[in-house]
């Protein structure tokens, strides 16, 4: 470690001196430097990745409580509250995983054309609407549409579209792909009705709203 020059402990003095005359100045004495000193601006709070994807939304306004006559409080009341819920908003979960199913068909028969493309975006869409509906759990409604509209297109795709594959295609290869995609499509049905619910709170949360008149007044 090097040694200071004379020259530096002597800027380190007036340096000193003049921090003091200043304290003195201003009718402060040596413990309120110290103060000063410690008196350290607080850190922000880390913000995750998911914070910064989906910032906090607030309830929506003038709902009542989804849970209001549930009374169950054993060890299974998460499964028990699901399997409740799901019947209070049959549209949310039966109505959109048949749009679901009926895209979905239409997307297996017409590939990459203009109309396989539109429907690929009506069933994510009714998907995210499932959440949007359900707005007591919305990632369970986005799953239970993904799951009823799977039941579906499973059979349609196993009597129809899997004879028609080239082979060596067999029963096995058929299940294996009806598991596989069936898992994938589940786990988006539960991400697009989470999205379609978080959607409709960010829209309607009051906070938001203020927030996009402003930068239009810009």
């Amino acid at each position: 470690m090097s040694k200071k020059t004379a020259a530096q402990r002597d800027a380190e003095r007036r340096a000193e001196a003049r921090r003091r005359a200043r304290l003195q100045a201003q009718g402060r004495g040596p413990e309120d430097e110290q103060d000063e000193v410690e008196a350290a601006p607080e850190r922000r709070p880390s913000i995750s990745l998911m914070q910064r994807l989906f910032p906090p939304a607030a309830p929506l306004a003038g709902k009542p409580d989804p849970m209001a006559g549930f009374t169950y409080t054993g060890r299974f009341r998460p499964v028990a509250s699901s399997l409740w819920l799901i019947p209070r908003n049959l549209f949310a979960g039966v109505a959109m995983g048949i749009l679901w199913a009926g895209a979905y068909i239409l997307v297996d028969q017409s590939g990459r054309s203009l109309v396989g493309t539109i429907a690929s975006f009506v069933s994510f869409g009714a998907l995210v609407a499932a959440g949007w509906i359900g707005w007591q759990r919305p990632w369970l409604y986005g799953l239970v549409a993904a799951i009823i509209g799977y039941a579906l297109y499973a059979p349609y795709f196993a009597l129809a579209t899997a004879p028609r594959l080239p082979a060596p295609w067999s029963v096995s290869m058929t299940a294996s792909y009806l598991t596989t995609n069936g898992l994938v499509q589940i786990a988006i049905g539960a991400l697009a009705g989470f999205y379609g619910g978080y959607l409709r709170r960010r829209i309607a949360d009051p906070a938001t709203r203020q927030t996009a008149t402003a930068r239009r007044r810009r």
